[in-house]
């Protein structure tokens, strides 16, 4: 009788200890220096539109833990007949999980900040306008990763919870 209880006793408190609660979360943290690196496979991308011919270079994720977004910086450059223009952007998107690809992506990209860096055009404004307008609607999705590649063993499906914080995310499913 004394074999039975120890037993049902034995499993009640596995059930409730922190240990076993811990196994049905699981989790992946995603530093921002692996992001890049992504990132950096996928750029630069060349555009043109109306005889501009751009370079999207230099992609980065920056987190903002202030206000719990993830943002996308990069820098684009033009030139024509010896003259210089860049500037550095930053998009504003959602991070979308593709099942198909196993991938975060970043989506329906909008513009948050234009600063131009370097600008030795007589008339750069159709420059900038393209950029602005044509040039930046015209990008596809961007990959962020690749869950499988990063870990075999997290779920394959959108995480339920992501936290932000300083250079890294943290995918959490239930």
């Amino acid at each position: 009788m004394i074999k039975p209880l120890v037993i049902v006793l034995s499993l009640w408190a596995l059930g409730n200890t922190p240990a076993y609660s811990q196994v049905e979360k699981s989790f992946e943290i995603v530093k921002a220096k692996t992001i890049n690196r992504n990132l950096a496979r996928q750029f630069p991308i060349e555009k043109s539109f109306q005889g501009i011919e751009a370079s999207f270079s230099d992609a980065q994720i920056l987190i903002d833990t202030l206000d719990q977004t993830v943002k996308l910086q990069m820098l684009v450059s033009a030139s024509k007949d010896k003259q210089e223009y860049s500037a550095k952007l930053v998009f504003v998107g959602k991070m979308e999980f593709d099942q198909f690809l196993e991938s975060y992506l970043f989506e329906d990209l909008r513009l948050d900040s234009y600063r131009v860096e370097q600008d030795s055009y007589v008339d750069s404004q159709p420059t900038e306008k393209a950029i602005k307008q044509s040039l930046i609607n015209d990008f596809e999705d961007i990959k962020l990763f690749n869950l499988t590649k990063l870990n075999a063993f997290v779920p394959k499906r959108k995480a339920d919870k992501i936290e932000i914080s300083t250079g890294q995310l943290r995918f959490i499913w239930h």
